[in-house]
């Protein structure tokens, strides 16, 4: 593995979040990727989202994974205090998936051979809810939780409610960190949620939960997380910051056929098993239904990996559709939190194709398939 970049003796903290896409960075490290580029990397666990945003903001840590919305959120000033942030590689795509608790499964009119689906489910909470509101039942409302209000599951599982009919009025929403998903289903704080992997499969398979929609099904080849760091970062260690993006791209690359390679299997487990990383030892979970499990998710492709702006443009209309931020799509914004140009010199390095443009209509499937889609129809598209 050829060093590309001239980053002198750079000692440096990442930080994840324990999900099954933080597997770019774990990978990296194992595999010595950072080290071949001169970087000395510690990588660094972290309880929650908000964690991530301010540890990164305030130089803890020098870059993380994070939920694609929140470089965005950050630079927007959104839940804490502006710092402008920037990304210049998509980490993954899909992975999310929408849970019900099995309490609240009981008594929908729902067949469970059509799961996952998300026109079915979201029909039959549709009905279910309209009949408590007609009984006129004294009863609390229904209580789901996502990672952060400033996340593609805050986005999808209020898509996935309008899609069906269902207003936000008639729900609760809370913020819930990933880890702690299951233990509140299965206590009953929560009727449902919406998290990255393998925490759905882990509610699934004990009992205390069901799949009713993969996000993916929701928004198709969707960024989910991004490796982000600071705009200083990024403008004061520039063949640093390059020198990451390259060992976190080869990652990706080495995880692309993770589901059909047996061997590649075994071997991520046993990384993500381990107790600084995912610690899922006694979890239920192995290299066997690891993948079979997981809702889709993938981590390579030309498409995939970039930081396409105009997905950008579409996460800044989801903060206004409810009422996060009023402000215009912003362009110039975008183009600082989206660095596509860097993610075409990174890959041209390695020898990887890489879109030429930074826009694309969201919603068309695209060549070959590699385009967004949604589960209405929808079609997103707006001026460079």
């Amino acid at each position: 593995m050829t060093r590309l970049y001239q980053t002198g003796q750079q000692t440096l903290t990442l930080g994840f979040v324990p999900l099954l896409d933080a597997a770019p960075l774990i990978v990296a490290q194992e595999l010595g990727l950072f080290a071949a580029q001169g970087l000395k990397v510690s990588l660094q666990r972290e309880a929650s989202w908000a964690s991530i945003r301010d540890k990164v903001a305030f130089g803890v840590l020098d870059g993380a994974q994070m939920i694609a919305p929140l470089p965005l959120a950050s630079s927007l000033g959104l839940g804490a205090a502006a710092v402008p942030m920037t990304t210049a590689l998509v980490l993954s795509s899909g992975g999310n998936a929408i849970t019900l608790s099995s309490r609240l499964l009981q008594q929908l009119d729902l067949d469970p051979a059509k799961l996952p689906c998300p026109l079915a489910s979201g029909k039959a909470l549709q009905h279910y809810l309209l009949q408590q509101s007609q009984q006129k039942r004294s009863q609390p409302p229904l209580r789901l939780a996502t990672v952060s209000p400033y996340s593609c599951h805050h986005y999808q599982l209020h898509y996935w409610l309008s899609t069906a009919g269902i207003s936000a009025r008639q729900v609760e929403v809370i913020g819930v960190a990933p880890a702690a998903m299951t233990a509140q289903l299965a206590s009953g704080a929560i009727d449902g949620f919406c998290v990255g992997e393998p925490w759905s499969s882990l509610a699934q398979l004990s009992g205390h939960g069901s799949i009713v929609t993969s996000c993916d099904q929701l928004w198709h080849n969707w960024q989910e997380k991004v490796f982000a760091v600071s705009q200083q970062f990024a403008d004061s260690k520039p063949q640093c910051y390059l020198a990451l993006l390259t060992a976190l791209l080869q990652a990706s690359h080495w995880l692309s056929d993770i589901q059909s390679n047996s061997d590649k299997t075994a071997q991520l487990w046993h990384w993500l098993a381990q107790p600084q990383y995912l610690a899922l030892a006694d979890s239920g979970l192995n290299s066997t239904n690891l993948f079979n499990l997981a809702v889709a998710q993938a981590f390579f492709g030309p498409a995939l990996n970039m930081p396409w702006r105009s997905q950008g443009a579409f996460i800044l209309q989801q903060m206004r559709n409810l009422q996060q931020w009023q402000g215009p799509l912003n362009q110039p914004l975008l183009q600082q939190v989206y660095r596509p140009d860097l993610y075409r010199q990174v890959a041209a390095s390695l020898g990887f194709n890489a879109p030429a443009e930074d826009w694309r209509l969201e919603g068309s499937a695209g060549i070959n398939g590699e385009g967004s889609r949604f589960i209405d129809g929808l079609l997103f598209g707006m001026q460079q």
